[in-house]
């Protein structure tokens, strides 16, 4: 066994609509890291699909282009001309609303949610984690951490069903397991 000298594995967060964008679109946008994106969308609604469908879906459609081409430098300065602002205020907003666009990012949008088309989608990402992990050379489903996860949980499940002194754990797994104890109903 020997550590690799790349990363491995992505790192998956999920934001639901507008709220995402304020999340973490700006990392995503303007961060030092490359994150590759995937947008889900789905043309026929839960809800009825009135305006607010509308926004929601411009928005959707409207974050994968603004990754995708960005915006330089030439065009927020001809922005901010038109808008009158001064050459001072241009120079202070020239760096911080420039994008470099070019961020790899998927739409996909799915005709409605329904079992069938989570189905599809869950089979796409486990497909997706096993051509990553041949790319990358390793074996994705190999869960050593998990186990050892599990095997921990073991010993913390009888102490908190035994509600039995914890101090022979560090005291951060003390005091999370004290704070249960104190405001568990059982």
């Amino acid at each position: 066994n020997k550590n690799l000298t790349y990363q491995t594995g992505p790192i998956i967060w999920v934001g639901i609509g507008t709220n995402s964008q304020h999340s973490f679109f700006q990392l995503i946008h303007q961060g030092t890291k490359l994150i590759p994106s995937d947008f889900i969308g789905v043309v026929e609604s839960l809800k009825l699909q009135d305006e607010r469908y509308n926004v929601l879906m411009s928005n959707f459609i409207g974050q994968s282009q603004a990754l995708m081409k960005g915006k330089n430098e030439e065009m927020i300065k001809n922005e901010l001309e038109r808008k009158g602002e001064s050459k001072i205020e241009i120079e202070k907003l020239i760096k911080v609303k420039s994008f470099k666009g070019n961020k790899p990012s998927n739409t996909i949008i799915l005709k409605k949610l329904n079992p069938d088309s989570l189905g599809s989608l869950i089979a796409l990402y486990e497909h997706k984690i096993f051509i990553q992990g041949i790319i990358w050379n390793i074996y994705s489903f190999d869960q050593w951490g998990v186990e050892l996860g599990k095997e921990v949980s073991k010993n913390l499940l009888n102490q908190l069903q035994e509600k039995i002194n914890y101090k022979k754990n560090d005291s951060s797994t003390n005091g999370l397991l004290e704070y249960l104890n104190r405001n568990s109903k059982s």
